[in-house]
């Protein structure tokens, strides 16, 4: 198991599905995890809650990165509570679900602020606080790389994500902060239920999955400790897919 005792984290995202996860993974591994959400305090504080019960120490941060307000107030409160951060987590995501030639300006500067824009400028506020030994992770997906139906925008952002971090792990390397993203397959959470015809493409999915399984948070969760270990140092600036071998060539 990975000793995360006296680190502190940074989820986006960190309070539900995938990042919910990812906040627990880390906490039950011994990290002082700050999980940042955008909207939902009554989950948030059903979370806090749960971890309190579980001896964990999970801290929620309310903000909508996506607004300057709530983005200065989200980091005032993580710069107030940390003195170092030791790993960061861009769990966080969202956009529009649509054919390329009905998004509208708008449609597509909405999902590039949250999944792109907003990525980098957190990046860019927390640099600071990261030390020797320090992990930045990004959760990307299958349509950075592969055309999805109705996925144009965020699978567009989600390729823009990848190239960003491929420079981070250039850049940062040499300063031992190590940049790595992990790419899950389907994993059914709240947010992609409410994609369109998800139950049909589901029951796809594992039809050709290899394992006939689709990926659980709990999969990608640890996937994503197993990064944070001493032993994953030399995997940097690299998209590891989690998938049950979906993505492997017929």
């Amino acid at each position: 198991m990975t000793d995360l005792k006296n680190k502190n984290a940074v989820v986006t995202g960190g309070t539900r599905g995938i990042g919910k996860a990812i906040s627990l993974g880390l906490a039950e591994s011994g990290a002082h995890v700050y999980a940042l959400y955008a909207r939902d305090r009554k989950n948030a504080e059903a979370f806090e809650d749960e971890a309190k019960q579980r001896g964990l120490k999970i801290t929620t941060i309310r903000g909508d990165l996506a607004h300057d307000e709530t983005f200065r107030e989200s980091v005032d409160q993580v710069n107030k509570a940390c003195e170092t951060i030791d790993i960061l987590v861009h769990s966080a995501a969202s956009g529009v679900h649509k054919k390329a030639m009905d998004l509208t300006d708008r449609h597509m500067h909405w999902t590039f602020e949250i999944n792109y824009f907003v990525i980098h400028k957190l990046t860019r506020e927390l640099i600071g606080k990261m030390k020797q030994g320090g992990r930045i992770i990004g959760v990307t997906s299958p349509g950075g790389t592969h055309v999805i139906p109705y996925y144009t925008a965020v699978g567009a952002s989600k390729g823009a994500l990848e190239s960003l971090f491929r420079h981070y792990a250039r850049e940062f390397a040499p300063e031992g902060i190590i940049v790595n993203l992990v790419c899950p397959g389907m994993v059914m959470t709240d947010a992609i239920k409410a994609f369109p015809g998800i139950q049909e493409r589901a029951s796809e999915t594992e039809e050709y999955t290899p394992t006939g399984k689709l990926t659980v948070p709990e999969q990608v969760a640890a996937l994503i400790l197993f990064l944070c270990s001493d032993p994953a140092s030399q995997i940097v600036g690299q998209t590891i897919v989690i998938d049950g071998g979906k993505g492997l060539p017929a």
